[in-house]
């Protein structure tokens, strides 16, 4: 199984990105290819929950549902920036997602600032990542052109993909982890 981390919904981003991320994660739960990093984490918080139900509970931010935060936070010193504090806890969880992900899955629809650094992030670390984006951007705040660049001048490490429904999805996705699988077999063996 490949740990992936799946791009997540984050503070602003909408509808869109929570069904991507739950489609993936019930993908890679479903297929045996892989699994989302955050998703297991947080499996263990929430045993009780459905896969769907943690799904989209892990897509928002993590001060909002994870059982740790509160004593933390806590056991911070009086008078503190919350902001910091807030950065300080999601930096160090989302850091070991992203270091036991061994690849990345994106949806760009409505990609933010903090996307483009996370994307960064796993590009500097030599870890592949799969994107998609809408065909029709035009009426989303995404320029779909920088988005393509990193597949261009990244092309060992990064495969955009449009898509026109969620459906064209899992197929592309399950390709690519065999992919990966494979070429990780045979340059392991």
């Amino acid at each position: 199984m490949i740990p992936c981390y799946v791009s997540g919904k984050g503070m602003y981003a909408g509808e869109a990105t929570r069904d991507f991320k739950v489609m993936m994660i019930s993908l890679l739960e479903s297929s045996g290819l892989g699994y989302d990093t955050r998703f297991r984490y947080y499996r263990r918080q929430f045993s009780d929950l459905a896969l769907d139900e943690l799904a989209r509970k892990v897509c928002d931010p993590i001060e909002y549902y994870d059982r740790d935060w509160p004593a933390w936070r806590a056991a911070q010193p009086a008078g503190e920036d919350e902001d910091q504090q807030v950065t300080r806890f999601f930096l160090a969880r989302d850091t070991q997602f992203r270091a036991e992900a061994r690849a990345a899955i994106y949806c760009f629809d409505e990609a933010g600032f903090g996307s483009g650094v996370n994307v960064m992030r796993f590009i500097h670390e030599r870890k592949p990542l799969l994107g998609f984006y809408q065909k029709d951007l035009r009426r989303q705040r995404v320029n779909v052109g920088n988005v393509l660049q990193l597949a261009q001048e990244f092309p060992d490490l990064v495969d955009v993909r449009p898509y026109e429904r969620g459906e064209d999805m899992p197929e592309q996705v399950r390709d690519w982890l065999l992919r990966l699988r494979d070429a990780e077999w045979t340059t392991h063996v």
